[in-house]
């Protein structure tokens, strides 16, 4: 993580525990740090696609009472929460998904992103990003799937999840990823194919003509853009990743479903030259999981400055909720 902050600014959780801050942001209740000079915690949910419990995290030690405020991405899951108790009404916030915005907003250039990346020209492209999992795409096919789709004709950016590249062998079985697809791409033709390693995948979406994943957030993300996406069958990862089975269905309808890497390489061609389908089941699940997209991080900032001036409490954030929801009805 420390080649991400700049140097200097970067704390363990221990040189953290002791020190004082008016207000602590957590993206992942799984890993909060302990901090005991604390004056406010704000949760924002880093992902929608329901996998590990989080759609409904009855019982999982995951300390929400100790947060002023959780942000929820979409309407579905705070109902979901609110009605289970897990937070309280003064505590849940709707405030959308702000890392969204920009891809929403259509502030990243794709042809530019292609072009830094060295892709050749004349060929559309593809983003694989498999979730991780031993059970995920990635150790089921996914050098096959990368030469697939370059076989069907496409260049493909390769974007894993971090899990995949820890050094941890829990997260990604031993396989060193980095030096597998590395070896891939000298095996391919020369600027077809590029691994990626990115804290930020919104510029490879917007880059990508299509889509392959399994079964995650960036998934949903991508359907924002509505553009066709691909989800290659990973029969045994809703179990080994305890997805929600209403959010499998739910990525499946605005996606076409492959098992096989030749079957996909057929399928993307397909997608690609006939964008309008799926269409509308795209836009809907997008318009259902990502509240308002494009106006989170305006949502987000008031929360935050609420906390930390208490005059200009939450009172800007449910004015501006409300306003949405009205303008929608």
């Amino acid at each position: 993580m420390k080649h991400l902050v700049p140097e200097g600014r970067f704390l363990t959780h221990a040189e953290a525990e002791w020190r004082r801050f008016d207000l602590y942001i957590n993206g992942d209740p799984w890993a909060a740090a302990r901090l005991r000079r604390c004056a406010h915690r704000v949760n924002f949910f880093h992902g929608v696609a329901g996998k590990y419990d989080l759609d409904q995290p009855a019982g999982l030690p995951l300390g929400f009472e100790y947060y002023d405020r959780v942000a929820f991405i979409n309407r579905d899951r705070m109902l979901r929460y609110l009605g289970a108790e897990i937070v309280t009404p003064q505590q849940a916030v709707l405030v959308g998904y702000p890392k969204l915005d920009a891809l929403a907003t259509g502030a990243h250039d794709g042809a530019a992103v292609r072009e830094s990346l060295g892709l050749r020209s004349g060929y559309q492209t593809a983003l694989y990003a498999p979730t991780y999992s031993e059970a995920s795409s990635l150790h089921l096919a996914g050098e096959e799937i990368v030469e697939a789709l370059v076989g069907a004709g496409l260049n493909i950016i390769v974007k894993l999840h971090d899990r995949s590249l820890d050094p941890d062998p829990r997260y990604n079985a031993g396989i060193d990823w980095r030096q597998r697809f590395a070896a891939l791409e000298e095996r391919l033709p020369s600027g077809r194919m590029r691994f990626v390693e990115t804290s930020d995948a919104s510029p490879l979406l917007a880059a990508a003509d299509c889509m392959v994943t399994d079964h995650s957030s960036i998934g949903f993300e991508y359907l924002v853009l509505d553009r066709p996406l691909l989800v290659f069958d990973a029969p045994d990862l809703p179990q080994a990743a305890r997805i929600n089975p209403e959010k499998i269905v739910l990525l499946r309808s605005a996606a076409s479903v492959v098992t096989t890497p030749a079957e996909l390489g057929t399928r993307a061609v397909y997608a690609l030259a006939n964008p309008g389908d799926l269409s509308a089941a795209r836009r809907r699940v997008a318009r259902g999981l990502f509240f308002d997209p494009g106006h989170a991080t305006e949502r987000a900032v008031r929360l935050i400055k609420g906390l930390l001036r208490p005059s200009h409490a939450d009172v800007p954030v449910a004015a501006a909720v409300q306003k949405v929801e009205e303008e929608r009805t």
